[in-house]
């Protein structure tokens, strides 16, 4: 989990942003990427990211450009399929100096544009910009697993993967509820995007790509889902067919979850059953050493310990528990 922040100038007039700003906004969101700190700045722009190294650990800084310095690009989550991205980009000409997912990014949308994010399997919120054409390409992956959050003032785009870092930005952003975001909030848990719980602070929807340029701003679906259109592309098998095409999907994705990282990999164990099969699935794909984590709560009520050890006895993990209390809670 990484953090990702920046200023835009809508108005040509604006004078840079200060690196200062960068760096107090960059600040608020440390806790998400405590490993390192990095800044671009131009004339129009300001990105700050705060790095939690998982990939690549000696050369994946961010702001990272491609070697041509045509792209800049700040990124938070993680591209499951980019040694096979890679390497069909190295077949149709790119070259790389890093061995991140990151470059693989901004390697992909250089050849292909805003098509390159429906080739991604994986969790990101993504800010590239191209200074050429100066302009700002805002993405989102299509679960929404990784949050982006932006808003306009005063002829600046301000956005980030926290809503407090956008304010940290400045004194002068106004503070305010939304009353209908509070009342989404109260009643899913959560705002539903693009309504954000700040009045003026937006959400930028799952699967969406927003881009800024000197045409305006454009808004529009970042994948095309291979949902069966017609009762002819469903799936035919039987259930037996059915169980094993499932728990093949599930198996690959936890594999390519645990394996394709430069540091150990884990897996949270609720004692629920989504969280025990991928536990599960985890171990094997990992084997020796794989770790769990689990939260136990003093009130019996909402404890579920009973379950959690059940599973770390089936699989073998070295376990970790934290205890949490009301108090806790509260603080």
């Amino acid at each position: 989990m990484c953090g990702i922040a920046g200023i835009l100038s809508l108005k040509a007039d604006l004078p840079p942003t200060p690196i200062e700003v960068l760096s107090r906004m960059a600040a608020t969101i440390e806790h998400r990427g405590p490993d390192e700190f990095g800044v671009y700045r131009d004339a129009r722009i300001g990105l700050a990211h705060s790095r939690l190294s998982i990939i690549d650990l000696a050369t994946g800084q961010q702001p990272l450009s491609d070697v041509d310095e045509r792209f800049w690009l700040v990124f938070n989550g993680e591209i499951f399929n980019y040694v096979e991205l890679r390497a069909e980009l190295v077949a149709l000409g790119h070259r790389f100096r890093t061995k991140s997912d990151t470059e693989v990014i901004v390697a992909a949308f250089k050849q292909w544009g805003r098509a390159a994010f429906s080739r991604f399997n994986g969790q990101f919120a993504i800010a590239l910009w191209d200074p050429a054409k100066q302009e700002l390409t805002l993405a989102r992956d299509w679960s929404g697993i990784r949050p982006l959050y932006y808003m306009e003032h005063k002829g600046r785009l301000y956005f980030s993967s926290e809503v407090k870092a956008i304010f940290a930005a400045s004194d002068e952003l106004p503070r305010a509820f939304d009353a209908e975001g509070l009342e989404e909030t109260f009643t899913f848990w959560s705002s539903v995007p693009p309504q954000g719980v700040f009045a003026g602070v937006r959400d930028l929807p799952p699967g969406r790509v927003r881009t800024y340029s000197a045409s305006g701003v454009e808004e529009q679906a970042a994948f095309e889902h291979a949902y069966p259109r017609s009762r002819d592309e469903e799936f035919r098998g039987s259930l037996d067919d059915a169980v094993v095409a499932v728990r093949d999907a599930l198996n690959e994705a936890t594999r390519l979850r645990m394996l394709r990282a430069d540091v150990p990999v884990g897996s949270y164990l609720s004692g629920g059953l989504d969280s025990s099969l991928v536990a599960a699935m985890g171990k094997r794909a990992k084997g020796e050493g794989f770790q769990t984590f689990s939260l136990r709560f003093e009130d019996a009520e909402y404890d579920e310990t009973e379950f959690q050890r059940m599973m770390v006895n089936h699989i073998q993990s070295e376990h970790h528990e934290l205890v949490v209390s009301r108090k806790s809670i509260a603080e």
